[in-house]
């Protein structure tokens, strides 16, 4: 079942409010409702009092008209009553403020008093609509980490941050040593010395002391442990829904490293990856890149987007948010289905009137009069329904990206090109040139099985732990096709830079050296020449040079794969110009059975997209039947044996495709053979016949 739906608040409404909205609910034709995720100071509004009733009527009557109801727990919230009696719960920030009742997610996740209360709650909402068959799952807390309330300062968790430092590297003498503590006399002699980084990596969080460097070690460190701790608090919601419910228990998560939570960690006691999604929806194409993320968090498992744009106009905070072309709600949502989705709910179901949301964009507006949004939403309701069928269908792609919290942390804590280069907006740039190729690709985590994929691409693996070398080896040397970027290889796990030649560890696998590196500035570019199946390309550099030299094959670095002779890399890109002149930056080198590419600098779209074309077609990837066009997006799924396509027009205008083959359009069953003509703002679904 395709879940589509909305987010609900029926602890604003009064009693003929609520009656309105819950007619055009039952008439709008989704199945889905989120509610109750702000709502503690209803759920229990004195300690130890819980109240369920006005939830009840409500999840009862959209129940009996076929939306089921996802249950939140209302932890991102605690009440007034609960700070004024335990005012140690709140939040204190990098700059030791501390966050006042007012606003949310005022709360210390490591805060004992605050767990317990949060355990409870979690207990009675399990208990209370665990077997309830209206019932579609429950969501805990809401957006953890969000602006900026992810990396508390406060005594507890200071404490309990050196409790994690010595547990993890057992004594004080190997942290120092592993931490590189000589550096600036920063040596300790107890863990009660370490205290958690001052400044931070948080989105919207406010620098505290300017030009003042910390401990990378330690700054890492903070990271992961506060990561941790999230997980752990939501853990203990999860753990206290589980013992009443048998229905899904996922979280919401906010973009890939909004937060910097590490999903893949974060999600293996939870049914599904959930987050929430607000592209723009005006003349815009939309970013599938968060998708595919998405589906590799569980390996392959559906996803949720539990916040979805609705509309434009007023916005949370900033200047607001444009209304969406007619149509594009409808085929966003379709998009999203089409990359792995299995629930998709619009925030919000009806513009609020108060509060720091208030006038936001919504599905209807204040005075409840419904709109052309509420139709539209009617009308994907109905297109899913008919697309219901196809829903089991399956991925087979044969690339993949690799991603690693570590890095993105590292590369915050430590940027090497500020602000031009964030490392997931580098990951996206690399699967939007396999897009533009017709290739669709999985994103993965470093632990993820490789073996299925013919190319895997592992972008600026700053942080790689020397066990992660021997998988790319074995992967490469067992038939794989790998792609290397520049700053391979460059720390290990404590964040510290290897003494070894870069990339370390890898120099056999890649068959190259790191001569030099610098950062790339518009004051130092030089043009580099790629070699494209036998045509050149010439594009200037960008983001970082990795400056590269060949393994001799009389060097000690020259190891081949076992049973194999070392041969040396040959170089698809040379600069053209500047001192660089000659000199290597874009490598191929064969390992065992299969072929490592290391691309030691960034390169402009079009280069990179020539490039991506010569590594699919040596990786033997299989082709697209369709032809690659700007603005279109085709999603290749597996359905009873055969190819089944989405196919979304974001080009602006009408787009004619030819087929190579005849097709069953999936939304009217008729046969489709020769062109294929999509409107703007339009799609099609085909199954091969």
């Amino acid at each position: 079942m395709m879940l589509y739906g909305v987010s609900y608040y029926p602890e604003h409404k009064t009693k003929e409010d609520l009656q309105h909205d819950l007619k055009l609910l039952a008439a709008s034709g989704i199945n889905t409702v989120r509610m109750g995720e702000f709502a503690w100071c209803r759920w229990e509004p004195e300690e130890g009092r819980y109240e369920t009733a006005w939830m009840d009527e409500v999840v009862e009557y959209l129940g009996s008209h076929g939306i089921k109801t996802i249950i939140c727990t209302p932890t991102a919230c605690p009440p007034a009553w609960m700070i004024e009696k335990h005012p140690d719960i709140l939040y204190t920030d990098n700059r030791g403020v501390v966050r006042p009742f007012g606003g949310r997610r005022h709360y210390c996740y490591n805060n004992e008093t605050y767990r317990e209360y949060s355990r409870k709650i979690a207990r009675m909402l399990g208990e209370h609509y665990g077997n309830n068959p209206y019932i579609a799952g429950f969501q805990i807390d809401n957006e953890p980490a969000q602006e900026g309330t992810g990396r508390c300062h406060c005594d507890v968790c200071n404490q309990k941050f050196r409790r994690y430092l010595q547990k993890k590297y057992g004594t004080i003498e190997a942290f120092n040593r592993r931490s590189g503590g000589i550096f600036w006399s920063q040596e300790y002699t107890s863990f009660d010395q370490i205290n958690i980084p001052v400044n931070t990596i948080e989105v919207g969080a406010a620098e505290s002391i300017k030009n003042y460097y910390e401990n990378p070690t330690v700054r890492l460190e903070f990271e992961r442990f506060a990561s941790d701790c999230q997980i752990e608090y939501q853990d203990i919601q999860t753990k206290e829904l589980r013992a009443f419910t048998k229905y899904p228990v996922t979280t919401n998560a906010t973009g890939l490293a909004t937060n910097s939570i590490d999903y893949y960690k974060s999600t293996k006691n939870l049914d599904h990856y959930a987050f929430d999604s607000y592209p723009e929806l005006r003349d815009a194409e939309v970013d599938s890149f968060p998708y595919a993320f998405a589906r590799g968090v569980k390996d392959g498992a559906p996803f949720w987007v539990m916040e979805f744009m609705s509309g434009g106009g007023h916005r949370f905070s900033g200047s607001g948010r444009r209304q969406p072309n007619p149509g594009a709600l409808k085929q966003a949502v379709l998009q999203s289905y089409a990359y792995g989705a299995d629930l998709m709910l619009h925030f919000q179901f009806r513009t609020f009137p108060f509060g720091a949301e208030q006038l936001n964009y919504a599905i209807v507006d204040m005075d409840g009069v419904p709109r052309r949004r509420y139709y539209e939403m009617q009308e994907t309701a109905k297109l899913l329904k008919t697309l219901e069928p196809y829903q089991s269908a399956g991925f087979d792609n044969e690339v993949a990206i690799c991603v690693n919290y570590d890095v993105h942390w590292a590369l915050r804590i430590k940027p090497v090109n500020d602000p031009d280069f964030h490392y997931f907006d580098f990951c996206g740039r690399l699967y939007h040139s396999l897009e533009a190729n017709g290739v669709n690709a999985d994103v993965i985590s470093y632990d993820a099985d490789f073996s299925n994929y013919k190319l895997v691409i592992l972008p600026s693996a700053f942080v790689l732990p020397e066990r992660y070398r021997q998988k790319l080896k074995d992967y490469v040397a067992e038939g794989g096709c790998l792609l290397g970027t520049f700053l391979t290889g460059a720390k290990n796990e404590d964040n510290v830079g290897y003494t070894e030649t870069l990339p370390a560890g890898l120099t056999d696998l890649f068959g190259v050296t790191v001569e030099e590196v610098e950062p790339v500035f518009e004051s130092n570019r030089a043009t580099v020449r790629l070699d494209v199946l036998g045509e050149y390309v010439d594009t200037p550099d960008r983001d970082w040079c990795d400056l590269l030299g060949t393994v001799a094959s009389d060097s000690p670095l020259a190891k081949p794969a076992k049973g194999t002779a070392f041969e040396e890399a040959e170089m698809l890109g040379n600069y053209v110009e500047s001192y660089k002149a000659g000199q290597g930056v874009v490598s191929k080198h064969a390992y065992g059975r299969g072929t490592a590419y290391y691309l030691g600098t960034g390169v402009s779209e079009e280069a990179l997209n020539a490039l991506m074309d010569r590594i699919c077609a040596e990786a033997r990837i299989t082709e697209c039947p369709f032809p690659a066009m700007r603005g279109v997006q085709i999603v290749h799924r597996t359905y009873e044996g055969k190819g089944l396509y989405y196919i979304l027009n974001f080009a602006g205008e009408t787009v004619t495709i030819p087929l190579r083959k005849t097709y069953i359009d999936c939304l009217t069953e008729k046969d489709v053979r020769g062109m294929l003509e999509i409107p703007a703002i339009g799609y099609a679904v085909l199954l091969e016949k």
